[in-house]
């Protein structure tokens, strides 16, 4: 097992794609990484494949958006830990991509999901976060939420702008430059991650990008030095993007 560095990440929708990736990254830089799931089989599976890597690798059920599961959340890294240095709200959903016409309710499901869920689980653990001397929270966002982005680059990016997923975007982009001032008096960074377009069941195999890759920017968000860290920013592999 790889040594530990004594930092806990806690990693939500981690069983596979990109979540799994970042927890692999950070496991073997010495990082304990404890992976959120639905699916607790799923979990289990991812977990024990980043153990074999080599990584101090844990795995708990979480519905995101279930109050119950951020509770037992919130209890199990108390009873375990007792401390949490880094969350990376990572899963998401873009339930507009199927082919079909928008509606209502996959509007409302993917704002619950992508923006309130991210919300309810960082306020859960702020008091754990706040036992930490170096405490980091990372949202994964998307350029898809950039306002400046869907007025300026519309002609590239029109086809991936779906209104609930963009809009939830633009909600947990904001949410980062709130949570970035309100937490900072209690030694919490907070920034939000555009991992880029990625090979995962979310992105397609029409991505450019393999998850090797999509994963960096957000390790290098949690690797960075403490005063380096674009508190209260978008960015993509170490570049700002515009709100």
């Amino acid at each position: 097992m790889k040594s530990k560095n004594g930092k806990v990440a806690l990693i939500t929708g981690a069983n596979k794609g990109i979540g799994k990736e970042i927890a692999r990254q950070l496991g073997m830089l010495g990082y304990t990484v404890v992976l959120t799931a639905r699916d607790q089989k799923a979990g289990k599976k991812a977990a024990e494949e980043l153990i074999a890597a080599g990584c101090d690798a844990h795995t708990v059920p979480l519905e995101v958006t279930n109050t119950d599961d951020i509770a037992n959340l919130a209890t199990y890294l108390e009873k375990n830990y007792a401390k949490l240095d880094v969350l990376v709200n990572n899963a998401g959903i873009a339930l507009e991509w199927d082919g079909k016409p928008t509606n209502s309710e996959k509007i409302r499901r993917t704002l619950e999901v992508n923006l309130i869920a991210p919300y309810a689980i960082t306020e859960a653990l702020v008091p754990l976060l706040s036992v930490s001397d170096d405490a980091r929270v990372i949202n994964l966002s998307s350029q898809l939420g950039s306002i400046d982005a869907a007025e300026n680059m519309w002609q590239y990016i029109s086809s991936f702008m779906t209104v609930g997923y963009a809009t939830s975007k633009a909600g947990l982009n904001m949410l980062t430059q709130i949570q970035s001032k309100t937490l900072a008096d209690k030694g919490i960074a907070v920034a939000a991650a555009h991992p880029g377009w990625v090979k995962t069941d979310l992105g397609s195999d029409a991505a450019p990008m393999e998850v090797e890759e999509g994963a960096s920017t957000v390790v290098s968000l949690v690797t960075i030095a403490r005063d380096q860290f674009p508190n209260g920013q978008l960015v993509h592999k170490g570049v700002r993007i515009a709100w």
